[in-house]
């Protein structure tokens, strides 16, 4: 009989809570999760990612500590939902752990902020319910890149302030000691969990969490943060609620494209090429960008003009190319006529609908072998 994922959880100071994890093989991983805020010390927060990776590796799990009960409930459906979505990739597993019922009374509202448009949005549009901005180093920067975690901070910081939300701030390695590891796809399976780990965490001083969404509703797909998994992590302290379903992602740029803070502190790149806060030349970046000029707003984090190579060279999943679509008849709705720009956004829509092979093909007589691309349809 293959054993359990076994999950310990060790104690530490206020701020600070540490797992120690074996897997069946006798590997040994800690994740420690840190903050400016004290956390709750309680095995709940790690059962949506352990939970996650235990279905994604085919592995039970038995935690050594108490489990809040309407968690353990919840995580019953979020493992339907796995395998409705991924019935070749996640299995069924158990999970041994004492159910418990902790009160905790309170009435916090906390929003995950990373400075991008979904988190400004929810964080402008919901001002009046939320308390708390969340702000995570170690999920979309690496938590060896100090520079940039410093930079996100700051400007993460400032935001608060000026929208007269106290910030709490969260340090992890739940993803670059664990995720990683295994691997686990961050963005299909992984990352909407480990943002239930961070917000149970915070149970002494939020009631209710918001996870800004990714997709709207027309685009909704498998997706590690979805609508119907996100409600699913909570507790009987913590609710989780999925923010924004009706308004596509353009719509929410002209939302925060009119807010100042939002154009002072935007923060969408995680290549960050050349040290970069946003680079210019990212997909995201370049998609940004354009519907920043469709909304005619000015943001202070980008570079002055469009790189209209890097619109050529973008490459799409087929909800960008909808995207682009709209931006193209919002770009002509603003009055904006850069011909070079529509004419680059249209290159990339069209190459959206390719895929690049290569065939390496021998020349006969020779010995230099010849590389020939060919563009074959998806």
């Amino acid at each position: 009989m293959i054993s359990p994922m076994a999950v310990h959880v060790e104690g530490t100071g206020a701020g600070r809570i540490t797992a120690r994890i074996t897997t069946p093989s006798g590997i040994e991983t800690r994740v420690t999760t840190e903050s400016n805020y004290p956390l709750d010390h309680s095995a709940t927060p790690w059962l949506p990612p352990l939970l996650t990776a235990g279905m994604r590796k085919g592995w039970d799990i038995a935690f050594d500590g108490p489990v809040d009960s309407t968690a353990l409930r919840g995580a019953s459906g979020a493992q339907k939902i796995f395998l409705d979505w991924y019935p070749k990739r996640f299995r069924e597993v158990s999970i041994s752990a004492e159910p418990a019922r902790v009160v905790t009374g309170a009435t916090g509202v906390g929003c995950f902020f990373s400075g991008g448009v979904d988190s400004f949005y929810s964080a402008i549009t919901e001002s009046d319910r939320i308390t708390h901005l969340i702000f995570v180093h170690g999920f979309d920067i690496d938590i060896d890149d100090e520079s940039l975690a410093a930079r996100a901070l700051a400007g993460a910081r400032e935001s608060a302030a000026e929208l007269g939300t106290p910030l709490i701030e969260v340090k992890t390695t739940m993803r670059s000691a664990f995720g990683n590891r295994l691997p686990l796809d961050w963005g299909y399976d992984f990352h909407g969990s480990a943002l239930a780990h961070v917000g149970l965490a915070l149970s002494q001083h939020l009631s209710t969490v918001i996870i800004p969404s990714s997709n709207c509703l027309e685009e909704l797909a498998p997706w590690g943060s979805h609508p119907d998994l996100d409600p699913l992590w909570s507790s009987g302290t913590v609710v989780f609620e999925h923010h924004e379903l009706e308004l596509h992602r353009l719509g929410k740029i002209r939302r925060i494209g009119e807010n100042r803070t939002a154009m002072n502190h935007l923060r969408v790149c995680w290549e960050n090429l050349d040290g970069a806060f946003n680079c210019g030349r990212c997909a995201k970046c370049v998609r940004t960008q354009i519907g920043l000029a469709a909304a005619r707003a000015q943001c202070a984090t980008f570079p002055e003009f469009i790189d209209v190579r890097a619109v050529r060279r973008m490459n799409m999943r087929s909800r960008d190319r909808g995207y682009l679509k709209t931006a193209l008849a919002a770009l002509q709705e603003s009055g904006i006529t850069d011909a070079d720009l529509r004419r680059a956004v249209n290159t990339a829509i069209r190459r959206s609908y390719w895929t690049p092979a290569v065939f390496y093909m021998r020349v006969a007589g020779s010995r230099v072998s010849q590389v020939i691309r060919l563009r074959l349809r998806r």
